[in-house]
């Protein structure tokens, strides 16, 4: 069995559950320093709980950490973990600048451990298919990528836990950082490495220090284009989607997320439904990599290039032109 610590008991209450459900996996500890939520989840999980990350570290029986903690904090913790010779599995952002992303690779690369990043959008069926599909060249030759969603967030949102959300230093951005860290993902992945981007954002309707819209247009090393549009201002959330499309054939994923889709294209159905995605999400993975009987689908490499993009991105809405896109 191989022993997980989770650490922050936001998102990583789910991810605890998720453990505890995975076939190879064990829950060993949870750690948050929020003593009351720290109680309700260790109580619920019938699994011991500590404020203090050095007792995880400290347990032989701890192999993997996953760090659902505010993106600002992810490198720092991972970090940490690491050098106590742990598998390191962050949440979403992998952190808020490509400087900490480079920290925690180098880190686990020195430690030999694994380090990786929880998209969940990687584990559902059908965008395992499309990005299968373009790997394959079934597409033909990628033409447009398009990456959209409309959410809301109130106001009360950005205050909650402390008001990290929506800084800079905690958040790493707005929209596009925090939910729309999926969807960037979700388009590199379909669509490559981007080499180039022009974005704006603003702040509509929220007192924030990022955006909450946020607008791109990509060019990819492929030669396609690609656009993305996400906002935390619609009146309710609703939205979430890819589009991708190329000479032979394309693809409108109605909801990244749950992976309804419509496909275009001779034949192309029949082949999407043939491609086998074999870890439904990401601890059956880790359990997996950590065996050498697969590879992590979001790296440490992998969850830089959304940072990379996100960063391009601001870069280019304060100077008002394209940037090039980091290696």
């Amino acid at each position: 069995m191989l022993g997980f610590a989770v650490v922050g008991l936001g998102m990583g209450r789910n991810r605890s559950r998720m453990i505890q459900e995975t076939d190879g996996a064990e829950l060993k500890m949870v750690v948050d320093l929020d003593e009351s939520r720290l109680g309700q989840v260790s109580s619920e999980l019938g699994v011991e709980g500590t404020t203090d990350l050095d007792a995880a570290l400290g347990r032989a029986d701890v192999d993997v950490v996953m760090v659902m903690t505010p993106s600002g904090t992810h490198a720092d913790l991972g970090i940490r973990a690491a050098r106590a010779g742990k598998h390191v599995i962050t949440t979403k952002p992998m952190d808020v600048s490509t400087e900490a992303c480079d920290r925690l690779i180098a880190a686990c690369d020195e430690a030999g451990v694994l380090c990786g990043v929880d998209y969940n959008s990687r584990y559902v069926d059908n965008n395992c298919r499309v990005a299968e599909a373009l790997r394959q060249g079934w597409l033909g030759k990628p033409i447009l990528g398009e990456v959209r969603f409309k959410w809301f967030r109130a106001q009360s949102y950005f205050e909650a836990s402390g008001g990290w959300r929506g800084t800079w230093k905690m958040d790493g951005g707005g929209s596009l950082a925090n939910q729309g860290a999926h969807l960037l993902d979700v388009l590199c992945w379909f669509m490559g490495d981007a080499v180039s981007v022009y974005g704006e954002t603003a702040i509509m309707n929220h007192e924030i220090e990022t955006e909450d819209i946020g607008l791109a247009i990509v060019n990819f090393e492929s030669g396609a284009k690609g656009t993305i549009v996400g906002t935390t201002t619609f009146p309710t959330s609703v939205y979430f989607s890819a589009e991708v499309h190329g000479t032979d054939g394309g693809v409108l994923i109605d909801d990244v997320l749950s992976g309804k889709m419509r496909v275009f294209g001779e034949g192309l159905e029949e082949r999407l439904a043939a491609v086998e995605n074999p870890h439904r999400n990401i601890v059956q993975e880790v359990v997996g990599a950590v065996d050498g009987k697969t590879a992590l689908r979001v790296d440490g490499r992998e969850g830089r290039r959304t940072v990379a993009l996100l960063e391009a991105i601001y870069t280019s809405a304060r100077k008002g032109r394209p940037i090039d896109v980091g290696g």
